[in-house]
């Protein structure tokens, strides 16, 4: 399966993925035809180190193909960006016993949902961890094999409801095998505003032991991750600043895809609302902002194609030893990206104050991609003004972070 294969299997796939849009928000994730679609297309094997019989292509075939997915929906791309794209974070961070244990798997492949906000705790007994969590926001869980949640450390003697000061970085990180844990019923629908299909449903771990080896507390020494050691392949190096920002942009840059099209298919349908009508195609006003959002989108995917290209050499340096890791790196790239969410929700913005009271109708695209992104755009690593600000900290010598 090559990444030019993958990203032809994404572009064929675009219209069934659009097509199952309604019924997904409603399901709160893609059904399990588009499931299996996606299975078919290689796409659940991404990221999946070949020691583990997956492609490893690189992030940008990656990112190709969410975009192209998210073009035919945002939810949909959103739940496979973050279900498959938490395999890197597996193979990145965990030691290679957890990882030949958990990619083996009944499944044929591994996905593993995540959630960095903190969920519970965890009590060192026999056998390992014993787990006890309501995680919120597990992006990708319907289809998940495995899902990992943020624990805080009790000790024996702990208050039940007792909270320890958090070490470096926080929370011990808890990968629970599928089956071991139970997913609430509360995503899509009406139950949010936007990203229904998305698969962000809440799930508890109930009383559950896991191993220990399942469980590690992510430090500071982000230029030696066991992922290198293991696949020999920079893009495991660890991505504190970057790939988490990564997942959450495609789906949105994908988005812009689609408001383009739907933009187009209304400019070529129906008449400008104004005296003497005409089709849209001919007036300026609409050709200006087809135009305006254009630009915005083909320069918010350029902006990601270009950090990921930086981002590959910056890795592959610091596996060679030409320079040390560096935070004001990660940090920098990271920021790069989120002007490219800018950029794709300022492009949707556009199209859908021009497209007409009617798009905004239950049932329509248009609508559904504003949603999407209004609901990117509340996520708390997506904050553009706060990343501005620690990277200017940074470059200031006020970052409060130890370098």
């Amino acid at each position: 399966m090559t990444p030019e294969n993958l990203i032809k299997n994404a572009e064929g796939l675009r219209e069934l993925v659009r097509d199952r849009a309604e019924e997904a928000e409603r399901l709160g994730h893609y059904p399990p035809e588009v499931h299996q679609a996606f299975l078919d297309a290689g796409f659940y094997h991404m990221l999946t180190p070949r020691r583990y019989g997956g492609h490893e292509v690189d992030l940008r075939t990656f990112a190709k193909v969410i975009i192209e997915i998210g073009r035919g929906d945002p939810g949909t791309a959103w739940c496979l960006c973050l279900g498959h794209g938490h395999t890197l974070t597996t193979a990145t961070s965990w030691p290679a016993q957890t990882q030949d244990e958990v990619f083996d798997n009944e499944h044929g492949y591994y996905r593993a949902s995540h959630s960095l906000n903190p969920a519970g705790t965890a009590r060192r007994v026999d056998g390992g961890w014993l787990v006890n969590a309501k995680s919120r926001y597990q992006s990708g869980v319907p289809y998940a094999t495995h899902a990992t949640v943020a624990v805080q450390v009790v000790e024996d003697g702990d208050a039940p409801d007792a909270a320890p000061p958090m070490g470096p970085l926080g929370l011990l990180q808890v990968l629970i095998p599928g089956g071991q844990f139970t997913i609430q019923d509360d995503w899509g629908g009406d139950a949010v505003l936007g990203m229904r299909a998305s698969g962000s449903n809440s799930i508890v771990v109930d009383n559950v032991v896991v191993p220990e080896h399942y469980g590690i507390i992510l430090g500071m020494d982000f230029g030696a991750s066991p992922g290198v050691r293991l696949h020999g392949n920079p893009m495991y190096l660890g991505s504190p600043g970057v790939f988490p920002l990564l997942e959450v942009i495609l789906p949105v840059v994908g988005a812009a895809r689609a408001a383009l099209d739907e933009f187009e298919h209304l400019a070529r349908t129906k008449n400008a609302a104004v005296l003497g009508g005409g089709p849209r195609v001919q007036d300026p006003f609409y050709q200006r902002d087809f135009g305006a959002a254009r630009i915005k989108t083909d320069s918010a995917e350029a902006i990601v194609m270009h950090t990921l290209d930086t981002y590959k050499c910056f890795c592959q340096d610091v596996v060679d030893g030409v320079r040390p890791f560096s935070i004001e790196t990660e940090l920098a790239l990271g920021s790069t990206l989120l002007q490219a969410g800018e950029l794709a929700g300022e492009a949707i913005d556009i199209l859908w104050r021009s497209s007409g009271t009617s798009a905004a109708a239950r049932g329509q695209r248009m609508q559904r991609y504003l949603r999407d992104v209004s609901m990117y755009r509340t996520h708390y690593v997506a904050q553009y003004n706060a990343n501005a600000q620690r990277l200017g900290a940074l470059l200031f010598g006020q970052f409060p972070m130890p370098l």
